[in-house]
């Protein structure tokens, strides 16, 4: 499949705001079974290539991480995208400007729809959001929990399902 024919989505929202465990809500609204999320490359809940950035030491090296500033990432995302070869694939980030790079960066086409947090979420949800963030320290990847054991054994992460 050609990638000018892969429709990319975007799913924007600030930090902490519930993105990550809303965004297989959002996919499956548009029928899209591929996800790019903080570093990973996700289809199906399940990680099939990626690190996740929320592994990154400082906040500088988790956004040059969530971006694919790194050419031996991005080429590991480029790959399995030619691989898989999704007929659309959504974008998770804080800003128009981030998704737009990252889908510059791996190459997509352009996003042909930005979907927003504030247009799924109320207010009282992504406040609930930020305070576990901040308080409880918890990052949801949207992938099922026994799929992150190999990766992040020594991190505690929320299931989705349990959000």
């Amino acid at each position: 499949m050609n990638k000018n024919c892969i429709k990319v989505y975007a799913f924007v929202g600030p930090s902490g705001t519930g993105k990550s465990y809303r965004a297989q809500m959002v996919a499956g609204e548009y029928n899209i079974n591929y996800i790019i999320d903080d570093g990973l490359f996700i289809k199906d809940n399940e990680i099939i290539a990626g690190e996740s950035a929320k592994k990154a030491p400082t906040k500088i090296e988790t956004v040059k991480h969530a971006l694919f500033l790194k050419e031996e990432e991005r080429e590991e995302i480029k790959k399995a995208i030619k691989k898989y070869k999704p007929e659309s694939i959504l974008i998770l980030g804080t800003s128009d400007n981030m998704v737009r790079k990252i889908a510059e960066n791996l190459e997509l086409p352009p996003i042909i729809k930005y979907i927003y947090i504030t247009d799924i979420a109320t207010e009282q949800e992504m406040e609930t959001a930020k305070r576990i963030r901040v308080t409880e320290g918890k990052h949801v990847i949207p992938v099922p929990t026994f799929e992150l054991k190999k990766d992040f054994s020594r991190i505690y992460i929320r299931s989705t399902s349990n959000f």
